[in-house]
């Protein structure tokens, strides 16, 4: 699992014995006519008559904003899912979309825009057939079904929809929903995605057709490509964010792109953020390129190649950094519309194996979260390739049989990798702290020689709009899950001077949060601010009635000139400064941060104010302050 998805394309398979529609070209077009934009807080889309205008804002960069999709031909829009602030805007058909988005990312009301990429199932090699579900012995399920054939975890199948009158479908699929219309009719047109469902959960020991790796699961179905397995970024994040609000444990997406969408990205972040472990295929495209595949590339993804029945990595498998794990994926006998049968070739097949398997965990290990499950998978994995990671296999091929060992007794990760969640207190750093090789990050992060770790995502855009080194330092570690004291896990990365967590449910700038480290710090020192001599009111300060203290200077100017940017006027309001530092804790004071080194301190909610002798005012390193109490430095 990658540490945090693009438009799409669906990994389509090849049958000797079903001939589906052809597919069109694996590369992802923008569709003429449309583009997506995300607006910030406290603006949104208005009609006009047939004039499409953005309201809640009168500025001068609104008006232009406006004029500019005047321009454009803007007449309709369409949310893409509630409160997201994200719409499907229609455009004139002439407008080059990818140009479009250019100009709008201009302006201060538009956070982002996009153009709205098609998505298509992808076509794949059409190997000849080995045998039927000779995958199942190489990952050793028969052995691992001894241990448990699965519990009824909710895995949903972003596809093309189930047949779910298939006999070996029948009483498995669940009520679902079509974003493809809007509706609840997930009957699938095409076939790819009853294929998947079967390999995830077709009915087993019952006597006819195959056996599913997770007997107990039920299929989710959420029908997001048409029959030609087409579909597109607005289709499918709203198939994934319906599916987390509707009890997905799993989501199995064989489909992938190698355009980067936001719009998706979120949906992704969205559905990892409400515990929700996706997988995806890596996409077949090896042999025309190796382009990158989202969402397999994401993070918060688990990215799967596949392998043939020798365990060797296919030659139409993709490679690259992004791969976690493989799985088999050749001649893999599979459920298709109308009672049939046939063996598909792809790593749209090897995508619902690991999903399946990671079900058989879940079934085993409910108390885990996602990190630790997927780390289970990948530890548990038979090593195939170079020692260790690499690009063709990831951590290996799927042994769910040893995976199911390894999940009887985890008590933490042992792969040095950022995708465990650590347990407050237990000692040990968690992976995510460990040295990360320049050349294991991908192109869409920047790394820091400085501490050996890397930057991307929403914390990355968080960081560079907030202030940047001055105000957070460098990452001291990776992102990874953390669970906090109310039992909550969410994806965190430290800093130097902070902790960041991830919030996708909330709007930007809301998204990312600020941990309260001061006052985490006090505690980790067995120290109550409560207690701390308060100032009371000072001329010339600003006083905090709640704490009983005052800022006044060199503090009081360097609070009231920094501060998160969410109003989108020049300078700092109390607000923002209060977002960014929160309130004092304590009064100056003189204080000794390390052996031999003196300063002038004030304590805040998330900061700590240095001035060390006649210099200016510093922050402290209390990212580093908190790693070293929890024994983690």
């Amino acid at each position: 699992m990658k540490r945090m998805i693009p438009a799409m394309i669906a990994v389509l398979f090849v049958l000797s014995t079903l001939a589906l529609a052809p597919a069109s070209s694996a590369a992802s077009t923008a569709i003429p006519g449309e583009l997506l934009l995300r607006l910030r807080p406290g603006v949104q889309v208005a009609l006009r008559g047939d004039t499409l205008q953005i309201a809640g804002d009168t500025s001068r960069d609104l008006d232009l904003l406006n004029r500019q999709l005047n321009e454009f031909g803007a007449r309709s829009a369409q949310m893409i899912g509630a409160e997201s602030n994200t719409y499907r805007i229609v455009i004139r058909q002439d407008v080059n979309p990818v140009v479009a988005a250019a100009a709008l990312t201009r302006y201060r009301a538009v956070v982002y825009a996009e153009p709205n990429y098609s998505l298509s199932a992808r076509r794949t090699p059409n190997d000849s057939v080995i045998g039927q579900q000779w995958g199942l012995h190489n990952v050793q399920a028969f052995a691992g079904w001894d241990i448990t054939t699965g519990g009824e975890i909710i895995v949903a199948v972003v596809d093309t929809g189930v047949d779910r009158n298939h006999p070996d479908l029948r009483g498995k699929v669940l009520p679902g929903f079509n974003a493809v219309v809007g509706n609840g009719d997930t009957s699938d047109d095409n076939g790819h995605g009853t294929a998947v469902s079967g390999l995830i959960a077709a009915n087993t020991n019952n006597g006819k057709g195959i056996a599913g790796l997770c007997w107990g699961c039920k299929i989710l179905p959420v029908k997001v490509l048409n029959s030609r397995g087409g579909g597109d970024d607005v289709t499918v994040s709203t198939g994934i964010r319906w599916a987390a609000d509707h009890g997905a444990r799993i989501i199995n997406m064989s489909l992938g792109g190698n355009n980067n969408s936001q719009t998706l990205h979120d949906a992704v972040n969205y559905a990892a953020s409400k515990g929700v472990l996706l997988v995806a295929a890596t996409g077949n495209d090896h042999e025309t390129g190796n382009a990158t595949s989202y969402p397999a590339a994401y993070d918060n993804v688990v990215g799967v190649g596949a392998t043939g029945p020798g365990d060797i990595i296919t030659g139409f498998s993709n490679t690259g950094s992004y791969v976690d794990i493989a799985a088999p994926g050749v001649g893999l006998w599979a459920t298709l519309p109308g009672g049939e049968y046939g063996p598909p070739n792809g790593t749209s097949f090897s995508s619902p194996y690991v999903a399946g398997a990671a079900a058989l965990v879940f079934t085993l290990r409910p108390d885990l979260p996602v990190q630790d499950i997927v780390c289970i998978l990948e530890a548990g994995a038979d090593d195939q390739g170079a020692p260790g990671r690499d690009d063709e296999y990831g951590w290996g091929r799927l042994n769910v049989f040893r995976s199911l060992q390894l999940a009887q007794t985890y008590a933490g990760c042992p792969l040095n990798a950022p995708t465990p969640a650590p347990t407050p207190g237990g000692g040990g750093a968690p992976p995510a702290f460990a040295p990360v090789p320049a050349e294991s990050i991908g192109t869409d992060k920047t790394y820091f020689p400085e501490t050996s770790h890397s930057l991307g995502g929403e914390f990355r855009r968080f960081w560079e709009r907030h202030g940047g080194l001055a105000i957070f330092g460098f990452p001291i570690s990776e992102e990874f899950g953390e669970t906090s004291s109310d039992g909550q896990t969410s994806i965190v990365q430290y800093f130097e001077r902070h902790r960041f967590e991830y919030h996708p449910e909330n709007p930007p700038p809301y998204n990312v949060q600020l941990s309260r480290i001061g006052d985490n710090i006090l505690r980790a020192q067995g120290r109550d601010w409560f207690t701390f001599a308060k100032t009371g009111q000072q001329p010339g300060c600003l006083f905090f009635e709640s704490t009983g203290q005052s800022i006044c200077e060199p503090f009081l100017s360097y609070w009231r000139s920094h501060g998160l940017e969410f109003d989108g006027r020049k300078g700092k309001s109390h607000a923002e400064s209060l977002a960014l530092f929160g309130q004092p804790l304590s009064p100056p004071q003189r204080e000794e941060l390390e052996p031999g080194v003196f300063a002038t301190v004030q304590w805040f909610e998330r900061a700590r104010f240095e001035q060390h002798d006649t210099g200016p005012v510093l922050l402290g390193l209390l990212g580093n302050d908190l790693v070293r109490a929890r024994g983690w430095k």
